[in-house]
């Protein structure tokens, strides 16, 4: 008997104890419900399915990663401390032409193209990186949101209460408002030409341009890349048939952070096939000093707009056959060639 109420007095000592516990656990818990505002207005280009929040503790904490289809806001339980976040659409492994690298620390975050290989395309440079047009991708980071002691208290006294009246109703903190912005630039390239009728095809690279992107920094990096345009459309003079106009349009990250509008920064090199099917020419440009941009509501470039004019006209050649006469705007592989640079 004796043991029977020792065990019952020390089963009702442990229960209480559990409950006590509980109840100091509600009114001092850890964390604080932290709430992340986004504003998508400013990406204009499409509305994001899903978004990604990246918060980083000061204190050097592990790394919050929050990805979520609702996209007006994000919920985290975040303990006291300062926080820097980074909000972008979409998760990381949806983007196929985009690699996100350095996400562990938020000063060293960023995107950058991925690789592209090309079967027509010579670099000029051992160092020079042949990447892909980007998707649309919106950003935008900020610094020094911050949960304070007093929010997690005011936390576990709500807890504390909502457990005595049966509630789940607990305060949200905001601790940062993002409203992301498009970072893809929009490259427009035309080039006139006369003796436009003796043209089959073109394509064309543009080096110098910008390979990644500082999430952190809102900012270009200054690792440079080349991008090819290799889908052209063609349009005659109403008047004259033998003078017209190319176009071609790419996505990019547009012009590296430190880009000093200098004129051997950037080399745009166009190669055209002409009728024949056989002769090339290759017409290089320095570009770097002719690139126009082109700024939206907000102050950020939304496109980079060059204009070139073939100094010299196409020769006249022998059509190859009428299967060969009209303009491609895809780029095929190109038979065997005849190589005809022209002076600039």
């Amino acid at each position: 008997m004796k043991k029977y109420l020792l065990h019952t007095i020390l089963t009702i000592a442990l229960l209480f104890s559990s409950c006590t516990h509980k109840e100091l656990c509600y009114h001092h818990p850890h964390t604080t419900k932290a709430r992340i505002n986004v504003d998508w207005s400013k990406f204009t280009k499409e509305t994001p399915s899903g978004m990604t929040v990246m918060i980083y503790p000061q204190s050097g904490r592990p790394v919050i990663r929050h990805t979520s289809n609702t996209i007006s806001h994000a919920i985290v339980d975040l303990e006291a401390d300062m926080y820097n976040t980074i909000v972008f659409n979409q998760s990381e492994s949806e983007f196929l032409t985009i690699t996100f690298k350095d996400m562990d620390r938020f000063e060293t975050a960023e995107v950058s193209l991925n690789n592209t290989e090309s079967k027509w395309y010579t670099s000029r440079a051992n160092d020079d990186k042949l990447v892909m047009q980007p998707e649309w991708i919106a950003t935008d980071a900020q610094t020094d949101g911050v949960v304070t002691p007093e929010m997690v208290e005011i936390t576990g006294n709500e807890l504390l209460a909502n457990k005595q009246l049966q509630s789940r109703t607990t305060t949200e903190f905001v601790i940062a408002s993002h409203v992301p912005r498009n970072i893809i630039q929009t490259i427009n390239v035309k080039v006139y030409i006369d003796g436009i009728h003796n043209l089959r095809s073109a394509r064309a690279s543009l080096d110098g341009l910008a390979e990644g992107y500082s999430l952190a920094q809102r900012k270009t990096t200054d690792v440079q890349a080349t991008q090819l345009l290799e889908s052209w459309s063609i349009t005659y003079n109403d008047n004259d048939p033998t003078k017209g106009f190319i176009t071609a349009r790419i996505t990019s990250l547009g012009l590296p952070y430190s880009h000093s509008e200098k004129a051997d920064e950037n080399e745009f090199i166009l190669s055209l096939l002409l009728v024949d099917n056989k002769t090339i020419i290759d017409a290089p440009f320095l570009v770097g000093d002719k690139l126009e941009k082109v700024y939206d509501e907000n102050g950020d470039v939304i496109e980079l707009n060059l204009e070139l004019r073939l100094p010299d006209a196409l020769p006249d050649v022998q059509p190859a056959g009428s299967s060969s006469s009209g303009f491609d705007a895809i780029v095929d592989e190109w038979g065997d060639e005849e190589n005809i640079d022209m002076e600039l």
